[in-house]
């Protein structure tokens, strides 16, 4: 079967890799081309990813029926095929990327703040029963349940422990106490991505949009990401490569797309359309990043909103 790529994420190479299919989804499939790095194989209607590339088809293309683990796959001057079975051309795909530090989100303009506060209401109104944001909700209202069983103390103490310190290690430029809290959250759920790795990413895209091209905060995060790039190796090859991406400021269309939105500050109604897009990304992916990108953007706050 033959595809054309309609759009390619930043970190796609398109003249020459080489790798075997990683694993098989029915929406998705993913390309190993490196030790921790992967591609990602989309249908039309999916957003786009840094890894990303979404083909001209249509989300009844099911992956699982053309493809299996372990096939081969080489990409030779910008035409990708697959063990015979699947050929795309990479050659006239357009080129996505949203550039996080050119969103430069400060809450104490009164039009950030009030899309800030709008995305938060999304959240808090998403009827969330499992994953991060039902922590932090329990922690707010102590007593109340996470669907049918109370929130493990554990996962309390973590809520409120780690996220108030991986805030203030972030806010005073403290890279060790940083990797300590983010150690802790590395790999921390269930799922095909943990809830933690999914707070991290939208955490790191929260940071990028902050920096406000301050050298310090820029070399604080180039070398958070360093940091990140191997302990990332501690999840899954999936969670790995997404925290690697966000590391460098790269995430999914539907988080930049929302982080968008709290920089333009000028239409609610567009603002909590990003919002919803963003929180139904998988089962807890979606809640579990926005809640990471909205508190990353509190963490260069000066002074700090209520």
């Amino acid at each position: 079967m033959r595809f054309q790529a309609i759009s390619v994420g930043i970190e796609v190479p398109t003249s020459y890799f080489s790798g075997t299919v990683h694993s098989v989804f029915r929406q998705a499939c993913n390309l190993s081309i490196e030790p921790h790095k992967l591609l990602t194989l989309l249908p039309s209607e999916e957003g786009n990813v840094p890894q990303g590339i979404r083909l001209n088809a249509s989300s009844q293309l099911a992956f699982l029926d053309l493809l299996r683990v372990g096939q081969p796959v080489a990409c030779r001057g910008g035409i990708l095929r697959i063990d015979g079975v699947l050929s795309i051309d990479l050659r006239n795909a357009d080129l996505w990327h949203i550039d996080l530090t050119a969103l430069p989100i400060d809450l104490r303009r009164p039009d950030h703040m009030l899309s800030w506060a709008a995305a938060w209401f999304e959240l808090r109104a998403s009827h969330h029963t499992i994953g991060l944001p039902e922590i932090m909700h329990a922690v707010s209202f102590p007593g109340e349940q996470c669907g049918s069983s109370v929130v493990p103390s554990a996962a309390l103490e973590w809520s409120t422990r780690t996220i108030p310190a991986l805030l203030r290690a972030i806010r005073d430029l403290r890279l060790d106490d940083a990797m300590t809290a983010i150690g802790s959250v590395i790999g921390r759920g269930s799922g095909l991505t943990p809830s933690g790795d999914d707070f991290l990413v939208g955490y790191l895209a929260g940071l990028w949009c902050g920096t406000e091209s301050s050298p310090p905060r820029v070399r604080f995060l180039t070398a958070l990401g360093s940091e990140l790039f191997q302990a990332a190796r501690r999840t899954n090859d999936i969670s790995c490569a997404y925290l690697r991406s966000a590391a460098e400021g790269h995430v999914s269309e539907p988080l930049a797309t929302l982080a968008q939105q709290l920089y333009r500050g000028d239409n609610l109604v567009l603002l909590r359309t990003a919002a919803q897009a963003a929180l139904h990304i998988g089962h807890t992916s979606g809640t579990d990043g926005v809640l990471g990108l909205l508190l990353g953007c509190l963490a260069w706050q000066n002074p700090p909103p209520h």
